[in-house]
């Protein structure tokens, strides 16, 4: 009867484990959307095809009411239009940027989204190298945009498959409290 007994207690152990464990884990669905903030300024006068950019998560991203990313967590992204090579002295006059993943750990949260910025010509400038340079100060004047994502610049994403990640401690939302001033002696 103790064999019995004892296994009906390691099954009642492992079934609370399974409900534990299932409760502790949630889905975050394909499709999500993630708002993000540029970590850095890219141009397209410095940003090369390749180069590896840095974005942070911009609000806590919960399912349900589980959170599973937490605000500020490091995302990768990559110039995908920018010069043709680290130092080139060329100018696309565009940037783009692709949001590659989240990355949460030593996990790796896939994502799917872009980003761009294309060089805007001042007018007053064409203006003058018109009057001045003719045809060719147009044509030079239209060629001197360039493109800029600024840093803290929100960029969209989302998720592009769906993730079993585990449910984070969510942050306390406790108000400072007041200390009271210290009565002088009378």
């Amino acid at each position: 009867m103790s064999t019995f007994l004892a296994l009906c207690l390691l099954m009642l152990l492992s079934g609370s484990a399974r409900a534990q464990t299932s409760e502790e884990f949630v889905t975050l669905p394909k499709g999500t959307a993630i708002d993000l903030k540029m970590a850095q300024t890219l141009t397209s006068k410095h940003a090369y095809v390749g180069e590896r950019v840095e974005l942070l998560v911009a609000e806590d991203v919960f399912v349900g009411a589980a959170l599973v990313v937490p605000q500020n967590t490091r995302v990768l992204g990559t110039v995908r239009v920018g010069k043709a090579k680290e130092g080139g002295r060329d100018n696309p006059h565009k940037v783009v940027l692709q949001v590659d993943y989240i990355r949460l750990g030593e996990r790796r949260i896939a994502l799917s989204g872009m980003h761009s910025d294309k060089g805007k010509v001042d007018k007053g400038t064409a203006v003058a190298s018109t009057i001045f340079f003719g045809l060719t100060g147009l044509l030079i004047a239209l060629e001197s945009g360039t493109g800029v994502i600024k840093e803290g610049t929100t960029v969209q994403a989302s998720v592009a498959e769906d993730v079993l990640l585990p449910v984070l401690p969510s942050p306390a939302l406790v108000a400072p409290t007041e200390q009271p001033a210290p009565t002088p002696p009378s």
